[in-house]
Parts: structure tokens; sequence; C-alpha cells
């Protein structure tokens, strides 16, 4: 009967809609990456991890590359969705800021392996996957420009400046992140006070947006 039941589980398993079979694949190959590095991971461990056969693999994910591209693409989708929260028009400065960085850290927390892979560790592996990081990257800036061109007076502030201050913001945010992350030197609340403290003090040199 406990034979019976594994074969049922098994069809139950193989019947799952594509989308979800690939997220299941891409959770795998996290944890593997996560674990053996992406050097040291072998496609048929995140088979195996999977549940799923080597073909039925290389079916959704043609290589190892593929499947690094598609865990780093969809981490980045999910930070800048979670950054995109709440609407800019609804909420004022400071309760900006401070969503936004209470949101980076909520990211990271729920998807550390997904943030390491991409901001913690040197992804010397192919053109193609530095290339998606730094697309990443970029896109977390540009979000970041539009907010601080919501709320600044973009007629006394040339964008250069604007864009100039987004990337040191976001730097700020990765590496004290970061820190948290691998030290947990205090509480994570600090960590976030002490940087919307330095965040709002650095936006305060900017004229605010005319009502």
């Amino acid at each position: 009967m406990a034979t019976e039941n594994g074969m049922e589980n098994n069809r139950a398993k193989r019947r799952l809609p594509a989308p979800e079979r690939r997220k299941v694949i891409l959770d795998a190959a996290l944890e593997t990456f996560a674990e053996f590095g992406y050097h040291g991971a072998l496609m048929d461990t995140i088979a195996e991890r999977a549940q799923v056969t080597k073909p039925i693999l290389y079916r959704h994910f043609p290589s190892k590359l593929d499947l690094l591209l598609a865990i780093i693409e969809r981490a980045g989708e999910n930070l800048r969705r979670s950054l995109l929260q709440p609407d800019t028009s609804e909420v004022n400065w400071i309760t900006a800021i401070r969503s936004g960085v209470r949101s980076y850290f909520d990211f990271v927390e729920h998807s550390e392996s997904g943030f390491r892979l991409i901001y913690d560790t040197d992804l010397n592996v192919d053109k193609r996957s530095q290339e998606k990081v730094t697309e990443i990257r970029s896109s977390i800036i540009d979000l970041v420009k539009e907010r601080i061109s919501y709320y600044t007076d973009t007629e006394a502030v040339p964008p250069e400046r604007i864009y100039i201050t987004s990337v040191m913001i976001v730097g700020m945010v990765e590496s004290t992140v970061i820190h948290w992350m691998n030290f947990r030197m205090y509480p994570r609340e600090v960590y976030e006070e002490n940087l919307v403290r330095g965040v709002a003090n650095i936006l305060a040199q900017l004229p605010p947006r005319r009502r």
C-alpha cells in the first residue's frame, strides 16, 4: 500500500502545471547553489531535490547557467516588486523612506539565499550573469531615482545629482543589509533606524517638491 501511495504521489507531482514545476526546480537549484556554490552544484542533485527526471529538468532549463540566470532574474523582480509598495503618492517622504528600508530588509530576511547569490558573492561565472546582476541593480537605482524625483523640486536640481544620489543610497542600503546579514551585531531594528536616518539626512539636502 505504501508503494502504491508513493506512486500516486509521484504521478501527482508529474502533473504539476509548468509554472509550478518551474518554481519547484528554481527553489531546488537555489538551495543547491547556496549549499555547494555554482561550480560545485550538480544538475543531478538539483533534479533529485526537485523530484524530477533530468530530461524534465533540461526541458525547463537547458543548462546550469540558464538556471542561474532565472534565479537571478526572479530574485531581482521580487526585490523590485517589494520596493514598489506603498504607492508614492499616498505617503509622505519619511514614510516612503522607512517603508523602502523595511521592505529591503524583509526581502533579504525571507530570500537570503537569493540575495546572497546576487549581492554577496562573486558571480564570475559568465558575462550574461554579470550583465543580469548589473541590470537588476540599475533597475533598483532607477526606481529610487523616480522616488527621489517625485519628492524633489526637479527644476532646482540637475538630473545627474538625483541619479548619483540614488546610486549612493542604493550602495549604502546594500552594504548595510549585507553587514547585518553577515554579522548580526545589533537587532535588525537598530540597523533599520540608522539606515533611515542616514538616507533622510542625505535627501534633506535636496529642495522639496513644490506643492
